[in-house]
């Protein structure tokens, strides 16, 4: 699905518990594994085949756990200057590792299932080539839009959240 529209479900989990995640990591968890995307279809294209399976070992299971695991550690050295940013939004967060990598791990799986819904090439339970959640490409819009709506909405809800701590 377009990246961006990823950040949907992640908002909305953020925007109805922001304390109990890690707004950057479970943000930067739902679109991180897709810069693995433009790498392969790079290198497909350039091997002259741009049909080839653009989604790799980051939209799997194993993927996501490592990929949190290394995000998780990143953030926790960023710590200071991103809390400071949250601070200023009145957002009060964790940064414990624990927080981190959940968060993240939570954000990359919501983009992983989702992926998995139209994407022939998104397996799961990897090294297992299987695509038990595979639905259709024709879920490939619909869904898009229902994550970018999702998203806006969710989005509203953080920021009267932000108004309202400011205003006390």
């Amino acid at each position: 699905m377009f990246t961006p529209t990823h950040l949907g479900p992640s908002l909305f989990f953020f925007s109805l518990k922001p304390r109990l995640f890690n707004g950057w990591a479970l943000l930067l968890g739902s679109v991180m594994m897709d810069f693995e995307n433009v790498f392969l279809v790079i290198i497909n294209n350039a091997r002259g085949c741009p049909e080839c399976f653009h989604h790799g070992s980051f939209h799997t299971i194993l993927g996501a756990i490592f990929g949190s695991l290394v995000l998780a550690f990143i953030l926790k050295k960023l710590a200071k200057p991103l809390d400071k940013i949250s601070l200023k939004l009145k957002l009060e967060q964790s940064f414990s590792l624990k927080t981190l990598f959940f968060s993240s791990l939570l954000g990359w799986i919501l983009h992983i299932l989702a992926d998995s819904l139209v994407h022939r090439d998104v397996f799961l339970f990897w090294p297992l080539k299987i695509t038990p959640t595979l639905i259709s490409w024709t879920l490939y819009w619909p869904l898009s839009s229902m994550f970018a709506i999702l998203g806006l909405f969710s989005l509203i809800i953080l920021l009267i959240g932000i108004v309202k701590s400011k205003k006390t």
